[in-house]
């Protein structure tokens, strides 16, 4: 089917989904040569974010997870051809350019994306940063502010720590492979808080325990998940983009929102530029 019949099917179908129709599902195709296609689709995701990316007992779950397998379908690709690779945050865009990964759906913001070679969707979960300290208030953070002064650990590869210093310049900023590995640093006291995003946020504290630590509330800068391919994509991230509308207007959306609340008590603001 040339490209703009697959671009028109692709309306029609986000249109229809709008109105009810059903026919929409995996009977649409969106593949195009040159872009994600072969046997399988290999997604680079999170395995350590629970709620977002979590991967356990040989299964992964979450919402980022939910949006890979539902973009995945519309792209053409049956369950048992989607592929998850697990990611650092440092390693999200050398997959990308490397050829390891297809796409990368990773708590990716478009902060993080911001001068990186690759391209981008549009946003899918509107988040905000902000800082998870230690629930014994130890720390002294309640504020933004409260954070000059202090050693706050962020995930390397990740954006936030520049969106931190704006609010707080005298921040010291220690950087660690791995979120996991930033609780770590916070539970013995290496660290007085980790900055991340309120929804990487929740999910940390509930997997650690909310008697242990807890987000401070001191929030700083909006952002948004998105779902980044190799530059040069243009037509793959249109493809993106139609099936994350699809997914806001059936209402799977919803139901991967709900169960992210449920699971880790994050309830999503909004899914940004697909609602």
């Amino acid at each position: 089917m040339p490209s703009m019949l697959k671009r028109a099917a692709c309306l029609l179908c986000s249109v229809a989904v709008a109105f009810g129709a059903s026919a929409c599902g995996t009977s649409i195709s969106v593949v195009t040569n040159g872009l994600a296609q072969g046997p399988t689709i290999t997604i680079g995701v999170a395995a350590d974010q629970p709620g977002l990316g979590y991967l356990h007992g040989g299964e992964y779950s979450g919402f980022d997870i939910s949006v890979a397998q539902y973009v995945a379908k519309m792209l053409g690709y049956a369950q048992k051809q989607v592929v998850f690779k697990q990611l650092t945050p440092a390693a999200r865009v050398s997959a990308l350019t490397d050829g390891s990964v297809d796409m990368v759906v990773d708590s990716f913001t478009s902060d993080d994306a911001a001068g990186k070679d690759v391209a981008v969707s549009e946003s899918y979960l509107a988040v905000h940063g902000t800082l998870l300290v230690r629930a014994d208030g130890t720390s002294g953070i309640t504020k933004t502010r409260d954070a000059n002064g202090k050693t706050v650990c962020a995930g390397e590869g990740t954006a936030v720590a520049d969106s931190l210093r704006n609010v707080a310049a005298g921040v010291a900023i220690e950087e660690r492979d791995t979120y996991p590995q930033c609780v770590t640093a916070l539970m013995i006291g290496e660290t007085d808080a980790v900055a991340t995003d309120d929804a990487v946020a929740a999910g940390l504290a509930s997997d650690a325990g909310d008697e242990y630590v807890k987000d401070s509330g001191a929030t700083f800068g909006d952002d948004e998940y998105v779902i980044a391919v190799r530059q040069g994509r243009d037509e793959l991230v249109g493809q993106i983009n139609a099936a994350l509308r699809s997914m806001v207007s059936d209402g799977t959306w919803r139901q991967a929102a709900e169960t992210m609340r449920q699971r880790i008590g994050y309830k999503a603001d909004g899914a940004g530029d697909a609602s």
